[in-house]
């Protein structure tokens, strides 16, 4: 029996979660899931430079698992750029650290904290916001661990 995965701290949640060739309807291609972990793995690594050790702790895993993690992410993202698939990133067992908001209004987007939820924007007021961590299903565990 497999054991449960461990669940990987992820700083946020992505702005975009979709990629697909141009041109090209969706639905019709192969899609390739990029899960929220390796995508963490790949924005750690290839984007903001960081060693594998810092990073894998960045993350809470060994740096074993991390080279593990970004390999297979590497993988996917080549697969998806050789072959025009549509790469969708979502999935896996996470915490995210902060959460992203964008407001409908004036399209800021600003970084705020999980554990209260954001009524307004803080340049316009505006009370239109997309919580991009509800998004991916995130929040039930947040209200779990502060009532431990």
């Amino acid at each position: 029996m497999a054991r449960n995965p461990k669940e990987r701290v992820v700083s946020h949640p992505p702005l975009f979660n979709t990629f697909k060739p141009a041109g090209m309807i969706g639905n019709k291609l192969e899609t390739v899931m990029l899960e929220l972990d390796e995508y963490e793995a790949i924005r750690l690594a290839d984007h903001e430079g960081l060693e594998h050790e810092e990073a894998s702790e960045a993350m809470g895993i060994s740096r074993s698992t991390f080279t593990r993690l970004l390999e297979r992410a590497r993988k996917k993202v080549a697969s998806m750029l050789i072959n025009g698939s549509k790469l969708t990133i979502g999935g896996g067992s996470v915490h995210f650290k902060e959460n992203l908001y964008r407001c409908v209004t004036c399209h800021h987007i600003f970084k705020a904290s999980l554990h209260e939820e954001q009524e307004q924007c803080p340049l316009c007021h505006s009370g239109k916001l997309v919580n991009f961590a509800r998004g991916f299903g995130h929040g039930k565990c947040c209200h779990e661990r502060t009532q431990k």
